[in-house]
């Protein structure tokens, strides 16, 4: 699976809010935004709901917020990246999160959303790639870490 089809550089997001909520409601506002058809209120409503069975913060600086919709017309992503990190996110390991993956998945691709969040995850468990996204001045540099896998 090549995550270049699912993300698109201009969904990726130097993000500059501190906490939990603004950044994920810049990355909302991103994808909402960027012509893939997924509706704001929506797309909100489904992540918020998500983050309130679980956070979505896996460990190691990461947080993957993943939501199934109705009237998705496909599968799409965007990424955010804070270099100070979010201290709020309520990781699983306690630590702040410095990159978020927000996928927002067609409601009956199941198997593909589940490829997408490991081939997503795949590239994330390398430290040196994450540090590398964190430690990127421009989001053509994150887009080129998370499509090809390497730096």
């Amino acid at each position: 699976m090549n995550v270049a089809d699912y993300l698109a550089p201009d969904r990726i997001l130097l993000l500059s809010g501190a906490t939990k909520a603004e950044a994920l409601d810049q990355l909302i506002d991103r994808m909402a935004d960027s012509g893939v058809g997924v509706d704001r209120d929506a797309l909100s409503q489904a992540v918020w709901k998500r983050e309130q069975l679980m956070s979505t913060g896996v460990g190691q600086g990461i947080a993957v917020p993943h939501v199934r919709l109705q009237g998705v017309p496909r599968t799409c992503m965007a990424v955010g990246v804070s270099r100070r990190g979010i201290a709020d996110y309520e990781s699983l390991d306690g630590k702040p999160v410095h990159v978020i993956v927000l996928i927002a998945a067609v409601h009956g691709d199941h198997e593909g959303y589940i490829r997408l969040l490991a081939s997503t995850t795949d590239v994330l468990k390398h430290q040196e790639l994450r540090e590398a996204m964190v430690e990127a001045e421009r989001p053509e540099q994150i887009y080129r870490i998370l499509t090809d896998g390497e730096l």
